[in-house]
């Protein structure tokens, strides 16, 4: 008889502590919600417990799109530069040398041109808004009457999510950004003065000073 009430209890406290930790799942967290249904027939008692978890996330699309725009430019800097040649001259009658000096000034003028791109660049972000409702839905079937702790004749856990699609935003940002191409410098060079310079005669080659002449 004692073994016999030993066993019922076992019995008892392992289908009632299955019964508890189911039970202690249940409440409300955030937009959570739960149901429960309960049925019994042919001795049968069918528990069906549904979950609704509802989550917030988006759909982000980006689409981006570029315009190009070309202008020729130049720009010209005008300066002045000098070289100055040396060459030995020799007397028609004597033997004598002097120095010849011819200082040429230059007016350059420098001009530079390029291709100057300016370039639009194009962002439109559309953002959709997602509501996401995720349904668990449990069912557990178990001998004898609703809260007889019963034997479980089968559990099944069924998962469905559904996706319901707020009104799309449309953001549009623009960004330029300028450049340089196709660069070129060229160089335009005219002779504005000439300036010749005589040193003096000298004996064997050699110059004794210089004078103008």
């Amino acid at each position: 008889m004692k073994k016999l009430a030993m066993i019922l209890l076992t019995f008892i406290l392992v289908f009632g502590f299955s019964s508890m930790t189911f039970a202690g799942n249940d409440g409300h967290h955030g937009d959570n919600n739960t149901t429960e249904k309960v049925t019994f027939h042919k001795g049968v008692t069918t528990i069906v417990k549904t979950t609704k978890e509802v989550s917030y996330d988006k759909v982000v699309k980006v689409e981006k799109d570029t315009d190009y725009k070309t202008e020729k430019k130049f720009k010209k800097d005008t300066y002045t530069e000098s070289k100055v040649e040396k060459k030995r001259e020799k007397h028609p009658k004597h033997d004598w040398y002097r120095d010849v000096y011819v200082k040429t000034t230059y007016e350059i003028t420098k001009t530079t041109s390029w291709d100057e791109v300016t370039a639009i660049h194009t962002i439109k972000k559309f953002t959709t808004p997602v509501k996401i409702t995720k349904t668990t839905v449990t069912t557990i079937k178990h001998r004898g009457k609703p809260g007889s702790n019963g034997k479980i004749i089968s559990k099944t856990t069924e998962k469905f999510f559904d996706k319901e699609f707020g009104k799309t935003t449309k953001e549009v940002t623009k960004h330029k950004e300028t450049f340089k191409k196709n660069e070129q410098t060229h160089y335009d060079k005219k002779v504005v003065d000439v300036e010749t310079t005589h040193g003096k005669w000298g004996k064997h080659g050699k110059d004794k000073g210089k004078k103008r002449h």
